[in-house]
C-alpha cells in the first residue's frame, strides 16, 4: 500500500478531520490495516521471523521505534504508516481507558445512591 492510498483509506473511514473515529471503529480499522500492510510486505518476498527478546510492552515499543529508524529509504512510506497506526492506536487506547474509568465512577456513584 502506498502512502496516498493509506491517507485516502483513513479519510474514507474516519472523515477528513478524523471526526468519526471512536475507540471501537479504530480497533477494527487497525486490524484491517495491519493485516493489509503485513500481507503487502509478504507479497514483496519479505520473510517474517519471530524472535522476540523483549520482556515487556515498553521494550517491544522501544524496539519497534528503533527498527523504524533503521528503515531503508525505499521503505519509509511503510514505516510512516506503521508509526501513524501505532500513535493512533495509543491515543484511542488511552481514550478508551478514560471512558471506562468515567463509566465505572458513574456506576459506583449510582450504586452508592441506591444503597439504603
Amino acid at each position: 500500500m502506498k502512502l496516498d492510498e493509506f491517507r485516502e483509506e483513513v479519510k474514507r473511514e474516519f472523515g477528513g478531520q478524523l471526526q468519526r473515529a471512536t475507540p471501537a471503529n479504530v480497533q477494527d480499522f487497525l486490524a484491517r490495516m495491519q493485516s493489509q500492510l503485513f500481507a503487502d510486505a509478504g507479497k514483496a518476498g519479505h520473510a517474517f521471523e519471530i524472535s522476540e527478546s523483549a520482556r515487556d510492552y515498553d521494550e517491544i515499543v522501544t524496539q519497534f521505534f528503533a527498527r523504524v529508524l533503521d528503515t531503508k529509504a525505499e521503505q519509509l512510506e511503510q514505516a510512516l504508516m506503521m508509526l501513524w497506526l501505532v500513535g493512533f492506536e495509543l491515543h484511542f487506547a488511552r481514550l478508551e481507558e478514560e471512558y471506562a474509568d468515567r463509566f465505572a465512577a458513574m456506576f459506583r456513584e449510582r450504586d452508592a445512591e441506591d444503597e439504603p
